[in-house]
């Protein structure tokens, strides 16, 4: 839905719309030939009752009660790629990663859109990027969380390998974190951070932003510099915006993108970074890996005003000199940064994707957009590209799952909101979180674009990507 939940229906854009016509999407790929092995699921008689009503969705929300497998590729001890067809006269097709996450290496890696907080990058580029730099072994991978159009702000708390990217929860959205262990937690959570500077707590405002005159903390992901801005980049931004959300009517939710929005987020903008400059920044670095409800010793390497630079394995804390006073921080001093969950305040998270709404939860395959304050029609009842990410009832598999748009030309269908969760639960989800779809949605196995044949140039750059790898260390034991 465009990355900005709130934003980017973009149906009206001004000096945009005119020009841009709609793409036509391509035939989904056939990645394998059909399993011999194909096999039908239906939901169990105490499962069915508990379905609601068909919702309406242009004629063509039905219940989702059953599922056929069309395809079942091994990629490795643990991982499988499946492809599903809905059984009915509008079938959605699904593709799935299935990771059995007690298999001894099998993980989940986040990766951020060109390693920054404002980052974007195309899944399928996103992927490869991350295969050929990185030392683990990538299978596939999904898009993770809804992003601010314009700005390109993650929307809900975001975490990669213990770094924060985004803090605040928006409306009642869900998260899904997790552990050390790659344990998975779907749930509302919120996090706050804290600073410890001597005897004095200061509260962490944001993280990688700055919109008002608290305290804020930049890490990796903030740039390499302090304060960071490039209006030229907002404009290109915006101008990407119209263009990626033009490219689908149906990739909808509420606002405009106009002009005026542009010009407001320049301004935003500006005075972040005039907000920004006179403000105290105390370089540090991490003696210890950082983590959410973890306290993290820092050590002090620099502390000045102006622009910074930011330091490897480390953070800049800015904020304003009147909270110090003249007990400023010294070289070599240690100050404490931490960052908290709102429950679950004893198990240590590493990674954390945000995403509304909640699709399945305890088993019981029922949306709660209403809960969570997304209520837009057409994003709830209108038959669109999805994704999602879910659990199984013993915590051991995982599941990445994607559903192209409408193929009038396969005669397949994208899904509502109530029929991905009705999907959800047959594919072997006992909790289930929706994430960013629409243009957004997409998914790669072993680097191909499973949606599209060849080279796609219409997809739209994402913010997040959520990968399933096989892990270095593992690899080298085994001698893989």
């Amino acid at each position: 839905m465009c990355a900005l939940l709130i934003s980017c229906i973009l149906l009206g854009v001004q000096n945009a719309s005119a020009a841009v016509r709609q793409r036509k999407k391509p035939a989904s790929k056939q990645t394998s030939a059909p399993s011999k092995s194909s096999r039908t699921r239906k939901t169990s008689k105490k499962t069915a009752k508990r379905q609601p009503k068909p919702s309406v969705a242009r004629g063509r929300g039905l219940v989702v009660t059953d599922i056929t497998e069309l395809r079942n590729i091994r990629l490795d001890s643990g991982i499988v790629y499946h492809q599903y067809r809905t059984n009915g006269a509008k079938p959605i097709i699904a593709h799935v990663i299935e990771c059995d996450r007690t298999v001894s290496g099998n993980a989940v890696r986040l990766v951020k859109g060109e390693d920054h907080a404002i980052g974007l990058e195309r899944l399928k580029e996103l992927s490869q990027r991350f295969d050929s730099r990185s030392n683990h072994v990538l299978y596939g991978m999904i898009n993770g969380n809804f992003w601010k159009a314009v700005s390109n702000l993650m929307i809900g708390p975001c975490v990669i390998d213990g770094e924060v990217i985004q803090m605040s929860r928006y409306k009642r959205w869900s998260s899904a974190m997790f552990d050390i262990r790659n344990n998975m937690y779907i749930d509302t959570f919120e996090l706050s951070g804290m600073v410890s500077i001597g005897q004095k707590r200061f509260p962490i405002e944001s993280v990688n932003d700055r919109r008002g005159t608290g305290v804020v903390v930049y890490n990796m992901f903030g740039g390499n510099v302090v304060p960071f801005l490039s209006q030229k980049q907002i404009e290109k931004a915006f101008t990407e915006a119209v263009r990626d959300s033009s490219a689908d009517v149906d990739d909808s939710t509420e606002v405009e993108l106009t002009d005026d929005m542009l010009k407001a987020e320049i301004a935003a903008q500006q005075r972040e970074r005039d907000i920004e400059y006179p403000m105290l920044k105390v370089r540090v670095r991490y003696l210890r890996t950082p983590s959410v409800n973890t306290t993290i010793a820092c050590e002090v390497l620099s502390v000045d005003t102006g622009s910074v630079s930011m330091p490897l394995r480390g953070a800049v804390i800015s904020l304003p000199k009147a909270l110090l006073g003249a007990s400023w921080p010294r070289v070599r001093d240690t100050i404490r940064l931490r960052y908290e969950s709102n429950i679950m305040q004893q198990v240590k998270f590493m990674n954390a994707v945000s995403g509304t709404p909640r699709l399945v939860r305890n088993g019981i395959a029922q949306n709660e957009s209403q809960l969570e304050g997304s209520t837009a029609r057409r994003f709830v009842q209108h038959t669109l590209a999805r994704t999602a990410i879910g659990i199984s009832a013993d915590s051991k598999k995982m599941y990445l799952v994607s559903v192209p748009p409408d193929r009038p030309e396969n005669g397949t269908q994208g899904a509502t909101l109530q029929q991905m969760s009705e999907l959800m639960a047959l594919v072997g989800c006992h909790n289930a979180l929706n994430l960013d779809g629409g243009g957004s949605a997409g998914m790669t196995v072993q680097n191909d674009h499973v949606f599209y044949e060849g080279l796609d140039p219409s997809t739209r750059r994402i913010g997040l990507g959520i990968g399933i790898v096989k892990l270095a260390k593992i690899l080298r034991t085994t001698g893989y």
